[in-house]
């Protein structure tokens, strides 16, 4: 004779509808310091730049112009060959092309920053812009370069003193 199954083993039970969360949080305790102890951690320098302000359809002025000041405009233009110094009174030239032209196939970056601080005594009361100048640079030039030429045209060290030549520095694409 068969016995009578027991309710007790034909009930299905669910006791524990949660997941197990204990191995996830396991291994985000462990992940989270590897991937903080591993992180690289950078520093990152800022340049200051003026850019140009962007002109629109909305910037056109309609007022008469003022007095016309004098303006130096001052530019470096970086090239293979070497620095080309250029203002809206004149351009520098050498025998060579020019202005400043390589030495030994390296820039000259001392030889810049005393020309500009000649420059730089002249023009100190005569011109409005006397502490801008724009950087322009042909398409090859690496970032290296730019910077150095940028620190260059900042400030010079006389006498064991600094001069601050012309800080408000400006990069300008290079037109051909």
């Amino acid at each position: 004779m068969a016995y009578r199954p027991s309710y007790r083993r034909s009930r299905v039970t669910i006791d524990n509808l949660e997941p197990n969360m204990t191995p996830i949080m396991n291994l985000m305790v462990v992940l989270i310091p590897l991937l903080l102890s591993s992180a690289q951690l950078i520093k990152i320098s800022v340049i200051e730049l003026n850019l140009p302000p962007a002109k629109g359809a909305s910037s056109l002025n309609t007022e008469r112009p003022k007095e016309r000041e004098l303006k130096l405009d001052l530019a470096v233009t970086i090239t293979d060959k070497g620095f080309y110094l250029s203002s809206s009174a004149a351009i520098m030239k050498s025998e060579q092309g020019p202005s400043l032209p390589k030495r030994d196939g390296e820039y000259d970056y001392e030889t810049l920053s005393r020309r500009l601080y000649e420059i730089k005594q002249k023009a100190i009361d005569r011109f409005k812009d006397s502490e801008s100048i724009i950087i322009q640079a042909e398409p090859q030039i690496d970032y290296q370069t730019l910077v150095s030429t940028m620190d260059a045209t900042r400030s010079i060290t006389l006498e064991g003193q600094r001069v601050s030549l012309f800080p408000k520095v400006s990069v300008s694409a290079l037109v051909l």
